[in-house]
């Protein structure tokens, strides 16, 4: 256990830390380390996280012109051979925060491609133009919890926006990998708010009304679909004009959703996280999050949480 937390202070300091010197020198200084030394399991996951950054911010605020398409899923496929590769150097799942991080990102990389074919194709032409996801795409079981637990919180054919990182990876996954909740439409947030040409594709798909010289809001999305959104953020978005946000279990939801039953807090499940806590695993924080910041706002839900003993490390059911 003493390992796996060292391992996790390091990884801390491997996915926080800015590439020095820009994305291209740091980049050739990685692949040079690479050529030098090919089993060093945390350089791959470095080496990954960066190409990965990079295929995103393709789709950031910045977008690359469509032409450069090619060049993004090159990025994308180099981030997802470095990742497969620190994953397969650290071990089995489970044996260590890099390697299981490794499996993290990698889920990011899938999670960026279907993103990019959405863009071109629409959610389902687009997802079977992916074709079907490797076998081997995992992630630590107390994110497939979380990500579990967040699509069963949200309304029937609603669209779930998540935050970045560990939250979005985590419903993706259990979306599509797993195929859990098909009728959902899973997406962060950051991407509808910042990726243009996705959002104009997803509101033809939605059948939203664009009005002319205007971005279509969340306020008129929610008119059409249930929209949650993940406590893996603080607050729910401020909009103008504003919405009327319900607070549910694991999320904020506004639109046709908020009439229809609430998930029981006691149908939510906890034993991936407990032993995640018991293990140290540095993942269990990112779903300890949302659900402290579910219990603050769903007292009942602790009630669940103690059936599976994790009640007492949520800050929200803490007395």
């Amino acid at each position: 256990m003493a390992t796996f937390l060292s391992s996790a202070l390091l990884l801390a300091a491997l996915l926080q830390a800015p590439v020095p010197g820009g994305p291209p020198d740091s980049l050739a200084a990685i692949r040079d380390r690479a050529a030098r030394d090919s089993t060093d399991a945390e350089l791959w996951l470095l080496m990954g996280r960066a190409y990965l950054e990079l295929g995103a911010e393709a789709h950031g605020p910045g977008h690359r012109a469509p032409e450069d398409s090619a060049w993004a899923r090159a990025v994308l496929d180099t981030a997802d051979g470095a990742l497969t590769r620190a994953a397969t150097l650290a071990g089995p799942l489970g044996k260590s925060a890099v390697g299981d991080s490794a499996r993290v990102l990698r889920v990011g990389t899938w999670a960026a491609r279907s993103w990019a074919a959405w863009e071109v194709s629409g959610v389902e032409d687009g997802q079977q133009a992916l074709g079907p996801l490797p076998t081997d795409l995992r992630l630590p079981a107390v994110l497939e919890e979380l990500g579990e637990n967040l699509l069963r919180a949200c309304p029937t054919a609603g669209v779930l926006f998540t935050a970045d990182g560990a939250d979005s990876y985590a419903a993706w996954y259990m979306r599509f990998a797993r195929n859990l909740r098909p009728d959902l439409l899973v997406l962060p947030l950051a991407a509808w708010r910042e990726d243009a040409p996705l959002r104009t594709r997803l509101v033809r798909d939605l059948k939203l009304a664009k009005r002319a010289g205007t971005d279509p809001s969340l306020r008129e999305l929610s008119g059409r679909r249930s929209v949650c959104v993940s406590m893996g953020f603080d607050r729910p978005p401020e909009t103008r004009p504003r919405i009327a946000w319900q607070t549910r279990t694991l999320q904020w939801v506004a639109g046709p959703g908020t009439t229809s039953a609430r998930v029981p807090p006691r149908d939510f499940v906890f034993t991936a996280l407990r032993i995640a806590l018991d293990d140290n695993d540095p993942w269990a924080e990112p779903a300890l999050a949302a659900y402290s910041r579910a219990a603050r706002t769903t007292p009942g839900l602790c009630d669940a949480m103690a059936t599976f003993k994790v009640a007492r490390d949520v800050t929200g059911c803490r007395r």
